[in-house]
């Protein structure tokens, strides 16, 4: 098992991180992701966010474009709109 770390997108002020941070660890994962089909991705996503926007379920559609390898994580369910239906979300509606 091997636990990737999120894609940075903005590099930290006053720490050793490059610029480059965002395609660093783009790269590091799809290293893994795409190159390696016995990898079963987990697209972690909070649930407070909109799906349509979430760059982890867009590259696990690139890399594992029939979902075979690919189950979705929801998270911070509770931090959700009041309202909102969770089954909903979890629907795909």
């Amino acid at each position: 098992m091997i636990d990737l770390p999120g894609i940075t997108r903005v590099a930290l002020q006053n720490s050793d991180q490059g610029m480059d941070i965002e395609a660093v660890t783009t790269g590091l994962v799809a290293k893994y992701c795409k190159e390696d089909d016995r990898t079963i991705i987990l697209a972690v996503v909070p649930a407070n966010m909109d799906l349509s926007t979430s760059h982890a379920l867009d590259m696990a559609r690139k890399w594992d474009a029939k979902g075979e390898r690919t189950l979705g994580v929801i998270t911070k369910i509770d931090l959700m709109d009041r309202g909102t239906d969770a089954r909903a979300v979890l629907s795909n509606k």
